[in-house]
Formats: C-alpha cells, sequence, structure tokens
C-alpha cells in the first residue's frame, strides 16, 4: 500500500521526466522532425545538386542529381528537404527545390486530376506526355516506377498489362487506342509527332500520309525502329518505298530537312553525304549497303545496282560485354578513336571521339550534328541519367552506358561544352572511384541488345 510520501515522490518523478523530455526535444539532444512535408509531393531541382546523407554540408554525398529531375518531398530538416530519389534517401537544401504540388501523383484519385489528355506516344520517347501517362498508370494501379517522363521498359510493361486487361492489342505503345482509353480522348497532335499505332506494320511508316506536317507526303518518326526494315540500296533519281525509309531515316538523326516525299533528289544527296562525311566514309551521296549499314544497324535485306559494296557491307554483329580493367579497354578503343554510338531505347545513332580516361571512357561528340542527336536522344535537355548505348568500333560491338550531361574538358569545336562519360562493365566513377550501379544496369540492358 502506498503512503501519501510515497504518492508524491513518484508524482514528482513524473514531472521532472516530462520536463526533461521536453528540454532534450528544444535543444535537438533526441531526434524530432516536426515539419513535414505532404506526403506525396514532390519537387523539382532547379540546380545540379548534391544528395547528402545528413542535413549537413559537410555529410557524406550520396549522389550528384542533375537539375530538372523531381524528387519526392518526404519530410524538412531546418534548410533542407529529406527526399527521395530513386533508391536514394538523403537530404538536398530547400533553395534548389521548386515544390511542385500539382505533381502529387497518389492524392489524385481521377485521371482527370492530371489535365488535358496526352497525344500518342511509344517507348524512347521523353516528354511531358509520357508523364501524364506514367502518373494515369501508377492511379489506375499498373505502374510503380519513377515519374520521370521517360517511356522505358518499366513504362511499356505497364502499357502493356493494361492492354491485356482491357481487351487491347497489348504491344506497349500507348497509341491513340490506349489513350483514349486510360484519359477518355487523345489529344490531336503528339509531342512526339509519330504514327498511330493502329497502323503499326512495317509498312505503315512509308505509307500513311503525314500527320505531322502539311508537306510532306509521308509521316516522319520519332526513332529508327519505327521504320521497320531496312530499306534497299538507292541513288539519286530513285523513287519509292526505300527512297521514304532512307528520308525519313535522315530526318531522325537530324541530316534531312526536306518533304519526305521518297523521291531521291539533290537535297536528300546532300544529306546522305553530310551523313557519310560525319562517318568517315566515301562522299558519293548514294545510300549503299555500308551507309544503310550505318542507318539502319545492319545491312539491307537485298541489294540493287545502286551500290556494288554488298557482300562486303552485309556482317553481322554480336553484341560483346567487356570488362574495363580485365579486358583493358583503353587498349580495345584507344583515346582518338573515332566510334558510332547507338542508343539502344531510341535507335538513333551518332559519331563521337574517346577522349580520355582512365577509370572509364571520357567522350566528346564529333560535329554539332552528333552534338544535336545526342540531345535529342535525351529529350532536348542535358542530364546524368544513364542511357544503354551499343558501341561500333573497329568492326565489334560493345555494350556500355552513357550519361548525357557536358561536363570537364573540351578538345573539339563541336557545340558541346565539355564530354559526356561512357562505362563499361565493372569502371568506375571519376570522384568516388566506385562501380556505379545505375551505369552497370545499363550495361547489362544494351548487352541484351543488338545494333
Amino acid at each position: 500500500m502506498l503512503t501519501p510520501t510515497m504518492t508524491n515522490c513518484k508524482a514528482t518523478i513524473k514531472s521532472i521526466l516530462s520536463v526533461l523530455l521536453v528540454i532534450g526535444f528544444l535543444i535537438g539532444g533526441l531526434p524530432l522532425e516536426v515539419n513535414h512535408a505532404h506526403a506525396d509531393e514532390t519537387g523539382v531541382l532547379t540546380a545540379k545538386v548534391v544528395l547528402r546523407k545528413a542535413a549537413d554540408k559537410e555529410s557524406d554525398a550520396l549522389q550528384t542529381l542533375p537539375e530538372g529531375d523531381e524528387v519526392v518531398l518526404l519530410n524538412t530538416s531546418g534548410d533542407w528537404y529529406k527526399v527521395n530519389y530513386g533508391k536514394y534517401t538523403g537530404y538536398v537544401m530547400k533553395k534548389y527545390v521548386k515544390v511542385s504540388s500539382s505533381s502529387v501523383v497518389k492524392n489524385a484519385d481521377k485521371i482527370a486530376d492530371i489535365g488535358d489528355p496526352p497525344g500518342a506516344m511509344r517507348i524512347g520517347d521523353s516528354n511531358s506526355d509520357v508523364t501524364k501517362l506514367q502518373k494515369a498508370l501508377k492511379i489506375l494501379g499498373y505502374y510503380s516506377g519513377k515519374i520521370d517522363g521517360d517511356y522505358g521498359e518499366g513504362t511499356t510493361k505497364a502499357v502493356m498489362n493494361y492492354q491485356a486487361d482491357q481487351k487491347l492489342d497489348a504491344d506497349g505503345v500507348a497509341g491513340k487506342a490506349t489513350v483514349k482509353s486510360i484519359f477518355g480522348s487523345c489529344a490531336k497532335v503528339s509531342l512526339t509527332t509519330q504514327p498511330d499505332s493502329s497502323s503499326s506494320s512495317t509498312s505503315s511508316s512509308t505509307t500513311s500520309s503525314s500527320t505531322t506536317t502539311s508537306t510532306s507526303k509521308y509521316s516522319t518518326v520519332s526513332s529508327i525502329a519505327e521504320i521497320g526494315s531496312t530499306p534497299s540500296p538507292t541513288k539519286q533519281g530513285d523513287s519509292g518505298t526505300n527512297v521514304v525509309k532512307l528520308q525519313q531515316a535522315l530526318e531522325c538523326l537530324g541530316y534531312y530537312s526536306g518533304t519526305i516525299d521518297g523521291s531521291y533528289g539533290e537535297g536528300t544527296v546532300s544529306a546522305v553525304k553530310k551523313l557519310q562525311r560525319n562517318r568517315g566514309m566515301k562522299e558519293d551521296g548514294v545510300a549503299g549497303a555500308a551507309t544503310l549499314r550505318v542507318l539502319f544497324g545492319e545491312s539491307s535485306s537485298s541489294s540493287s545496282s545502286s551500290s556494288s559494296s554488298s557482300s562486303s557491307s552485309s556482317k553481322t554483329y554480336k553484341t560483346e560485354t567487356l570488362d574495363w580493367f580485365d579486358d583493358n579497354v583503353t587498349s580495345v578503343i584507344p583515346k582518338n578513336a573515332k566510334v558510332v554510338i547507338k542508343d539502344v531505347k531510341t535507335g538513333k545513332t551518332f559519331n563521337a571521339v574517346r577522349w580520355s580516361g582512365s577509370n572509364h571512357m571520357d567522350t566528346e561528340p564529333r560535329t554539332a550534328a552528333d552534338t544535336a542527336i545526342l540531345k535529342q536522344i535525351y529529350g532536348g535537355s542535358w542530364s546524368w541519367r544513364r542511357r544503354p548505348i551499343l558501341i561500333l568500333y573497329n568492326g565489334h560491338v560493345y555494350a556500355a552506358s552513357m550519361n548525357g550531361m557536358p561536363h570537364g574538358t573540351s578538345t573539339i569545336d563541336n557545340d558541346f561544352d565539355g564530354h559526356f562519360c561512357v562505362h563499361f562493365k565493372n569502371s568506375k566513377t571519376h570522384g568516388t572511384k566506385r562501380v556505379d550501379e545505375d551505369h552497370q544496369a545499363a550495361v547489362t540492358t544494351a548487352s541484351k541488345a543488338t545494333w
């Protein structure tokens, strides 16, 4: 039985403990974060920033985040946001984050919250239409990846699953029918200016009317893969489907700006010569087998009188994976080597030159035209985002990964202020000298692709 004295002592102890607990919170001795960001709020980075392990400038760096990317806001700590970025969770300074309440995904309980419907799109696209598609698929429970506006394998799989459930053609392409099924309607103008998926046969890109310009007889494309099979060799004076495919490919890579009309005239000759010049080939303006292989990544299915070299250019490539250190890639692809890089997701190719690099390959676009293609691959803005690529050099194709951010030294007058990094299996980063998991994942993806 408690005496009055014992009861008073117990009450006094409880009071003392309560006071000490409050004091601990006030002086920061106990971890308390009372300022919480909205549960699903996101922010856009207004500069390239370092994601740190703790809310302190001297804290360990977890990752460098590129300007323009989104982060998920978890809570706040003074001048810092605690954020989630992909597989990383850490802190960035508030002054470099523009909070965007409109980008909340999980709080949107209906598709109408996303805004106007997007246009048709497909794998390889990277724009705000894809962002809307990803948000809608997440609301519907089909997509669980990052809302990054990049139509990759995760988005394609989500679209396929949705299409299968809705009894649509499960091709992973968000064409007009799929977009209409999700959003109720489909925008008449697509940001990616590509044909509707309902005309998905190999010849659709060469027989349908253009949906992008009033001057082109045939449609433009956003990737080489959309064109279908490789055309036969052609030359000036030729006309027809083979020339249409050639013009589409040249336009896609930034060499041709004329009307896609299937007529091999002076404009097409000039574009072919420009491609050949940039690739170090004979500038004859003839789309022979060797030129077509550079454009389409394979030799043509048949020969014609316009090229006499098809037999020597019919080689097919096996994708090889090199270990940066064990296979001594520096000796395989030496400094100043001129290579052709193919982006796996879009099919776009461009010329590049190896500048330097001991832990990985420091690389530069060969010309301003190649820089423009590289920028197209990244959706019109530079990014640190890793992308799976194939590298064609000296008759071999190698699996690799690249980022798309100009940095460091520049040695070529090519409109690219610096160089970009190319990684191989087990290559390491500059500063931290560690094997980057994201680059390695991209190398693995590239190893399963073909030129």
